[in-house]
């Protein structure tokens, strides 16, 4: 990458208590910041923490504190697992291929491989016990003190860059000193106490801490990432003709940290489950995301937080329409679903020709056989709702874009019709409006 965009200039725009401190919990912040004693477990997925903590000698609410920050604790017990993610990670913790790869050093200390720790979410969260007590042994971390886990929570988020591994870091020790209770894996409420914690680990750190400069699309979080092994400091002169939808198979902060740091894989950007948005490289460069050159030199890439058969909230799609609705205005790109395209549509170079257009059947028609999905064939985005989508970018929907049906909604592109399935899959939107279809032949 050039100077320009190397050159980190960092402002925190503002420093919030995330919550007011009674006198008492200021004065014992203090304090040693030992932790207190932790309520009683209960429940198959606390008891697992409990076990895993004390085994491995690190605090449990620490662990579940991170577990929360990930969103991993909902995570079922075993998950059928691409070998081929974007983003691979491992147990509620979500280890992960980052700056410190997790993953690779979790699968090594358990002597399994990370397929393995993928599949199985306790033997994941066995082997986050053990990552993280080697790296508070490290960084000189003791059990007993919460707040001596800093540098190790820094380590453990895998973040490229300073500024967002400090960010990672307080947003933790932010849910520590909250506690709350939080939902987990099969109908598991699991509980955190609260922990009296220096404001000067417990403060939100804004970052719009706007690592200044690079970011094109206004808003965006810049993330800075390195190309080498990853990406083209150049298109070699082909236009973008293509946005292709991608998601990560991972949360936030595992899918951050993988992209900056993951040999072989890049993107342009990455929207949020709550409409964040960030930015890794330049519009300018070729990202590595689509598994055929020819789309990759074509195409902005986006990823979306969020898992193939799960639906997606109705903020990331907004957030990700506006974003489309820049970068189509930006490269005069046609508003259709032959250039505004999921990943399991670009063509698989190793079957047809990596310049064949980009498949215009049915989802369910795209993602069977090997055509399709790019040279690792790839089914993502998923339940990705086009019908919903595409009008909110101004441009419409095939009548095959959500159902395998051979007849279409009249309303197939109003968005208020739609609008109630939003939050819902694509098979329960179908059960539940089928009646409203009309035949087109």
């Amino acid at each position: 990458m050039s100077a320009a965009h190397s050159v980190l200039s960092l402002r925190f725009v503002r420093l919030t208590l995330l919550a007011p401190l009674s006198a008492l919990t200021l004065a014992a912040a203090c304090s040693s910041g030992q932790a207190p004693a932790p309520p009683p477990t209960s429940g198959v997925l606390s008891e697992s923490f409990a076990r895993v903590a004390a085994s491995n000698q690190v605090p449990r609410d620490l662990m579940i504190a991170i577990a929360q920050h990930e969103g991993g604790l909902s995570m079922p017990v075993t998950r059928e697992v691409d070998p081929d993610a974007q983003v691979p990670v491992a147990g509620p913790l979500e280890l992960r291929h980052g700056k410190l790869n997790t993953l690779a050093r979790g699968a090594a200390l358990m002597g399994k491989t990370e397929l393995e720790i993928r599949r199985d979410t306790d033997l994941g969260l066995e082997a986050a016990g053990r990552v993280l007590a080697e790296i508070g042994a490290r960084t000189h971390a003791s059990p007993a003190d919460l707040q001596s886990w800093e540098r190790a929570l820094e380590e453990l988020s895998g973040l490229s860059d300073d500024a967002h591994r400090t960010k990672y870091a307080h947003d933790v020790f932010a849910l520590l000193a909250r506690g709350g209770t939080f939902d987990g894996r099969d109908g598991e409420r699991i509980t955190l106490a609260p922990h009296a914690l220096p404001p000067s680990l417990t403060l939100t750190l804004d970052t719009s801490l706007h690592i200044e400069g690079p970011s094109e699309y206004p808003g965006a979080e810049w993330f800075p990432t390195s190309c080498a092994n990853k990406c083209d400091t150049t298109r070699n002169g082909a236009a973008v003709q293509y946005v292709v939808i991608h998601d990560t198979e991972g949360g936030w902060s595992a899918s951050v940290a993988t992209l900056q740091n993951d040999p072989g894989k890049s993107v342009q950007y990455i929207v949020g489950v709550d409409g964040h948005i960030g930015q890794f490289i330049p519009e300018s460069y070729t990202g590595w995301h689509d598994g055929n050159y020819f789309y990759n030199q074509r195409s902005v890439g986006i990823e979306h937080v969020g898992y193939f058969q799960q639906p997606y909230p109705t903020v990331q799609y907004d957030a990700s329409a506006g974003l489309v609705k820049y970068l189509t205005a930006k490269y005069n790109v046609a508003k259709d679903r032959a250039h505004i395209i999921g990943h399991d549509q670009v063509p698989n170079g190793n079957v047809i020709s990596q310049s064949a257009p980009a498949c215009v059947d049915a989802p369910s028609a795209c993602e069977t056989g090997s055509t399709y999905g790019g040279a690792g064939n790839h089914r993502d985005p998923g339940d990705w709702e086009w019908c919903v989508y595409m009008p909110l970018i101004g441009g419409k929907c095939k009548c095959d874009d959500s159902w395998n049906l051979w007849n279409c909604s009249a309303e197939t592109n109003s968005r208020s019709s739609l609008n109630p399935a939003r939050t819902r899959s694509r098979a329960a939107w179908t059960a539940t409006n089928s009646a409203s279809f009309t035949h087109v032949l």
